[in-house]
């Protein structure tokens, strides 16, 4: 694993996720609520997405789960991995019927 303090990453991950909303040109997607830590290892933080599914009637909040390791999510740093995590979730929700 090296130098890099998880933690620390996962932190700024859940800075730079918070209240982040997607929009497309018929209107909002979702909004992120939150990003909250499940369980961490030395290698890997399992975390989940709370977030507002804005295309359903009634906005039910929804999660998402994930794990934050430096072998696949992680390898980019926080940054690169709330850009995967964001086109993601947009994905999973345009896909709920």
């Amino acid at each position: 694993m090296g130098d890099r303090d998880l933690s620390s990453e996962f932190g700024r991950l859940q800075e730079r996720l918070a209240g982040v909303r997607r929009s497309d040109d018929n209107g909002p997607i979702l909004t992120v609520q939150g990003v909250v830590l499940v369980s961490q290892s030395d290698e890997v933080i399992a975390g989940r997405i709370l977030y507002l599914d804005e295309r359903a009637p009634g906005r039910p909040q929804r999660v998402s789960d994930f794990d934050y390791d430096v072998r696949d999510l992680a390898v980019g740093g926080p940054e690169e991995a709330a850009g995967l995590l964001l086109v993601n979730l947009e994905e999973e929700v345009l896909a709920i019927p």
